[in-house]
């Protein structure tokens, strides 16, 4: 039968169709540094975006700073990319020439060879730490204490003692607490090197006195390293640790990496153009792009992003770098390099202006357009970047390209505190990825960025990881129930009470899950907003968790089912399976568990339940009670099936839930029972020591009889006369009657006394005490 439509006649065509009327769906907007307002997003090319993101200048460990950025960055990608499903082009850049990376390297190269060659701390190696640890006090102290340098023993105690004043110069000076400990390890070795040194180690000597001598050194033979392998390699172990981290970290490896000692040759024909086109000038070897040359010229706008920081000659000058700040030749203190003449001690590459390198900035921009052509959609990176370097990147790039508007978007990621600090090493507050790691898991790490706004600034603190762990218990509970209730279900699906199971409660649970994909949706529109789609989601659980309470033995696991994969589908979304790539190709027919058979599968639970059956025969032929076969069962349960990663969980009607949990969870989980239980028998027996005591204390108390108390107590002379047969006392020393008050207070204490030795003798007639 064909399935073409059939004709319409006069007599038989299809009713009128008229067209629904849907609801209104928010658009996508994103928080646009180049406008600071949230504003719609609207790619160049339909679905496809191109994006790029400034990538890690590698000489350093990654620290959890750079994960705020990259994680959260790959958040925003993800979302974009599979819960929008735009088609990203994603290019991020290696900064493999830097004037950091320049001198590290040579400095870690000298102090290497340096190291190497001294095999035993003689007088003359004792002088050069001497010489090296003088000019880094010189450099670094002067400016702070005049004396500090000849009278270091004097300047170390007292700021030993002073923490006000350790504080002071700390605040006035960021790095003063890393220098001082720099010098005050130096000084302490080299004064022990002075007192003893045929024994003193010559590595440990060197090591204690690297960064002095590292200083000394390179002042001294910069000019001797001109191997360009020395600052290559140096680059290369550190951009193998940044992507090590990464994808620890659950970080997206970028569909373009760039590398800008990959990229020279374009870098020099990318500065010749906007040489030609009047925005750059050639000075002494150097090549600087002309600030004044390009603002307000045919359309153009230096500082777009932060024209408020135009002018801030500090700013431009830490961007110039330690080894570009040395350079001469500029018209003007907001000129920026393109192009550095090399010295020697520095790497160099061949140009018309003579031996040198590229400038920080230049390089983002030719390769950001050697990709994606002359603008793109998104440019990412860190808050800190916004000025100078991307608004250098904008100007050198629209100088390049003559056009107005080289960047639809920019979105930079807030900056991370540490406990409400900076994080610096001078601080000692400095975590590096490796560092957190150790103490936190990826996921948990991706749920605290999670729950803070992507543009803003946020505070890594140990309350904000606390809560952080919280969530992500909360989702791992229920999902461990839900595949419980799932995995239970499939053994009954067949089964029919006659009736179907999707009522009232169903209904008002289906309506709360669209509810929440409806406000989840909108969070995500909001410019990526997860902290409200977190708060959506941990909703949405919370009202699936009622319903499985109310719905007791009528639960409909297809409704718990339906929930659970919506939430797992924006959770991965959001990164948190710790996925760094996608499979290619088709998965096998046989999933995770390909190549490995059903009886390997099987077999150490079938090992478990031969065991429980062998067992239990033999205590029934033994007549054991049933306490045992119980204790039995519970050892099947609390140890055996453990071991293997299953939870039984006993419920009313006396059917377990069967749950598939990592046995070191299982095993952490009755850890920690088994410390509760353990801590609170030690409270116990503690609590029941304490009453013991104040038992015994107050039963010696009553070993003075109530006849004698007042008698024998030290206020006896206060009285003149007693009671016959009480001891109570009458009048007081005088031979004046007591006032009543005074007689019926006395009264009362007899009383107390005489209960506290009535017991006193029972406790005794009994032998438990002596």
């Amino acid at each position: 039968m064909s399935g073409s439509p059939a004709p319409a006649t006069a007599s038989r065509k299809q009713p009128p169709w008229r067209l629904p009327e849907g609801k209104p769906v928010p658009k996508l907007k994103l928080y646009n540094s180049m406008t600071r307002t949230k504003t719609e997003f609207i790619p160049k090319d339909g679905n496809q975006v191109t994006w790029y993101a400034c990538g890690p200048t590698v000489y350093d460990a990654t620290h959890i700073g750079h994960a705020r950025t990259y994680v959260t960055l790959d958040i925003l990608h993800r979302v974009i990319e599979d819960y929008f499903g735009y088609n990203v082009l994603f290019v991020e850049n290696i900064t493999d020439i830097d004037d950091k990376i320049i001198k590290r390297a040579r400095q870690n190269h000298l102090f290497s060879n340096f190291k190497a060659a001294t095999s035993t701390v003689t007088p003359e190696v004792i002088a050069k730490a001497e010489e090296a640890w003088k000019l880094y006090a010189e450099s670094e102290f002067k400016p702070i204490d005049a004396s500090a340098v000849d009278q270091w023993a004097t300047f170390s105690e007292k700021i030993s003692k002073d923490s006000a004043l350790k504080a002071t110069l700390a605040a006035a000076h960021p790095k003063f607490p890393m220098h001082f400990l720099a010098l005050q390890e130096a000084f302490n070795s080299i004064d022990l090197a002075k007192k003893s040194p045929s024994t003193t180690d010559a590595a440990a000597f060197c090591e204690a006195n690297k960064t002095t001598l590292s200083n000394l050194l390179d002042k001294e033979l910069s000019h001797t390293v001109s191997d360009r392998k020395v600052f290559r390699d140096l680059a290369a172990f550190w951009e193998g640790e940044f992507f090590k981290d990464m994808d620890r970290l659950g970080v997206r490896r970028p569909d373009v990496l760039t590398r800008v000692s990959e990229y020279v040759p374009e870098i020099v024909a990318f500065v010749e153009k906007i040489i030609s086109n009047g925005y750059a000038y050639e000075a002494e070897g150097s090549v600087y792009f002309d600030t004044a040359a390009f603002d307000g010229k045919d359309g153009h706008h230096y500082a777009k992003l932060a024209p408020w920081s135009k002018g801030d000659a500090a700013l431009m000058e830490e961007s110039e770098g330690s080894l570009g700040i040395k350079l001469s030749g500029k018209k003007s203190s907001m000129d920026f390099a393109l192009w550095k003449t090399s010295k020697s001690g520095e790497p160099a590459w061949d140009s018309p202006w003579g031996p040198g390198r590229p400038g920080w900035h230049i390089e983002c921009s030719v390769m950001a357009s050697e990709i994606l052509g002359s603008g793109m959609d998104i440019h990412s990176g860190g808050i800190d970047l916004a000025f100078p370097h991307h608004d250098n990147e904008l100007a050198q790039s629209e100088a390049y390209h003559q056009c107005d508007q080289w960047v639809n978007y920019f979105t930079h990621c807030g900056h991370l505190n540490v406990e409400g600090q900076k994080m610096s090493k001078s601080l000692k507050n400095f975590i590096s990825i490796q560092q957190a790691l150790e103490k936190y898991t990826p996921r948990q790490l991706r749920f605290f960025l999670l729950l803070h706004q992507w543009d803003t600034g946020v505070d890594f603190r140990e309350t904000s990881m606390g809560e952080a762990i919280g969530v992500e218990n909360t989702f791992n509970n229920f999902f461990v129930n839900s595949k419980a209730m799932i995995a239970e279900a499939k053994h009954t699906t067949l089964e029919s009470t006659g009736t179907h199971n999707f009522r009232r409660l169903e209904l008002d649970m289906i309506a709360a899950l669209k509810e929440k994909q409806n406000a989840v949706h909108a969070a995500l529109c909001d410019s990526i907003n997860t902290p409200n789609a977190m708060s959506e989601l941990l909703a949405l659980v919370s009202r699936t968790n009622v319903y499985v309470k109310d719905a007791g033995r009528n639960l409909n696991v297809d409704v718990v089912n339906k929930v659970a994969q919506y939430v797992s589908k924006i959770l991965r979304t959001f990164g948190l399976d710790v996925i760094v790539a996608e499979p290619v190709g088709f998965v096998s027919a046989q999933g995770s568990a390909a190549g490995v058979s059903a009886e390997d599968v099987a077999m150490p639970y079938l090992q478990v339940l031969s065991t429980f059956r062998d067992t239990v025969r033999a205590y029934t032929r033994e007549g054991r009670p049933a306490q045992d076969i119980l204790a039995l069962s519970d050892k099947l349960r609390d140890e055996d099936l453990e071991r293997l990663g299953v939870s039984l969980d006993d419920r009313e009607d006396g059917k377990a839930l069967i749950k598939f949990i990592p046995a070191e969870e299982l095993a952490a989980q009755r850890q920690a029972k088994i410390q509760q239980a353990a801590e609170k028998a030690a409270k116990k027996e503690e609590a029941a020591r304490a009453k013991e005591a104040a038992r015994l204390a107050k039963l010696e108390k009553g070993k003075v009889s109530h006849l004698e108390m007042f008698q024998q107590s030290a206020g006896a002379s206060e009285y003149g006369s007693f009671e016959e047969g009480t001891g109570i006392p009458l009048t007081d020393k005088e031979g004046q009657e007591l006032p009543k008050s005074r007689k019926k207070k006395l009264t009362k204490e007899w009383e107390v006394q005489k209960k506290l030795h009535e017991d006193y003798l029972a406790e005794k007639a009994k032998g438990t005490i002596a």
